[in-house]
């Protein structure tokens, strides 16, 4: 998920936020860079972390001070009242004031807390006068504590704008699964090798003492480690709780046994298997040429040739001129050594 897809998942949940109702939302190895809002009878009031309650080398400098300012956030005052940086709402703000507002919490959490990309966020809602958490089935982020949910909110559902529908802003399992649909290859890879992954806890099925760091699962006799490509695509396989993170490349790299496939989304519209050698094509791609987009494949007959072996640790690949890149649907590309990228296969000379 980037940050212009959160901010209006964002937007969303504060349009949607209940009175009396808190939402928090924080970085998940720091707790103390965080935005919070509340649905008051009056008011949406919004707060971001001051220096009030940070020290050391967490402590807003006065570049950050003028981004916040700039953003449109009020400063805390001396008797701190209040003691953060705020802002409010009144009742009747519609759909673009939520969006304003959402933008205002992502520019402090991302250019002000330094908070890297959404993943590494977690979020906390709760009713002031209630006991355990709200769970926000929409909001793309994971609860700060699981264990805590009591209750579930639904996804909630965008308002129009001036009277028209607001634009749709597809997930990226929408858009693999898009992709997918339309067998456009170039799509889906350009999505998958810039995506993180997310590899489930290894559990059951386990085989061997490479696959206790994955969760794995058979499939006409293969093994297949399963990655996903978000919280909510894990949760919907029924493989919900403890995952890490990592990239496709890294998966690449460390790929733990070359009989054994990989299954991203498994189940879901989305899916695609790749066995150890397509993994390594397109990996070795990638880092060949990290500034050329992936090339379509073209269909065709011949059989694939040996493929180049990786180069060692820490060292760029240089890959000959005229290397091929083949998958099981034929021929997908040329190196040109001279441009030092993919050249589509059908537009060789």
């Amino acid at each position: 998920m980037e940050w212009s897809e959160f901010a209006q998942r964002f937007a969303l949940e504060l349009a949607n936020l209940d009175r009396d109702t808190i939402l928090i939302v924080r970085e998940r190895d720091e707790s103390r860079h965080y935005v919070q809002a509340m649905r008051e009878p009056d008011r949406l009031y919004a707060e971001a972390v001051s220096n009030n309650f940070l020290e050391g080398p967490l402590l807003l400098g006065p570049s950050d001070e003028e981004v916040l300012t700039e953003a449109g956030w009020r400063p805390p005052t001396p008797d701190w009242t209040p003691a953060n940086w705020w802002t409010e709402l009144p009742p009747d703000t519609g759909p673009p004031g939520f969006a304003v507002l959402a933008d205002m919490m992502v520019t402090a959490l991302r250019d002000v807390q330094g908070v890297r990309r959404p993943l590494d966020l977690v979020y906390e809602s709760f009713h002031r006068q209630g006991a355990g958490l709200i769970e926000l089935t929409g909001f793309g982020l994971e609860p700060a504590d699981p264990q805590r949910i009591a209750d579930r909110r639904p996804s909630p559902i965008a308002a129009p704008v001036n009277g028209a529908p607001p634009p749709a802003h597809p997930s990226l399992e929408d858009r693999l699964a898009d992709a997918r649909l339309r067998g456009d290859h170039l799509a889906y890879f350009d999505l998958l090798l810039g995506a993180e992954l997310l590899l489930p806890a290894g559990g059951p099925g386990a085989e061997a003492a490479a696959s206790a760091e994955f969760q794995t699962a058979q499939r006409d006799g293969v093994t297949h480690v399963l990655a996903f490509t978000s919280v909510q695509a894990q949760g919907a396989a029924g493989y919900a709780g403890l995952h890490r993170r990592t990239t496709f490349a890294a998966l690449a790299r460390s790929w733990p046994d070359p009989s054994w496939h990989l299954t991203i989304n498994l189940d879901l519209p989305s899916e695609i298997q790749l066995d150890a050698a397509m993994i390594l094509r397109l990996d070795t791609m990638h880092r060949a040429s990290p500034e050329t987009t992936l090339v379509e494949p073209v269909p065709a007959p011949p059989p694939a040739p040996a493929v180049p072996a990786p180069a060692p640790a820490g060292q760029a690949i240089r890959l000959p001129h005229g290397a091929q890149l083949w998958s099981d649907l034929g021929l997908l590309a040329v190196f040109d050594a001279v441009s030092g990228g993919w050249t589509p296969a059908g537009r060789t000379a």
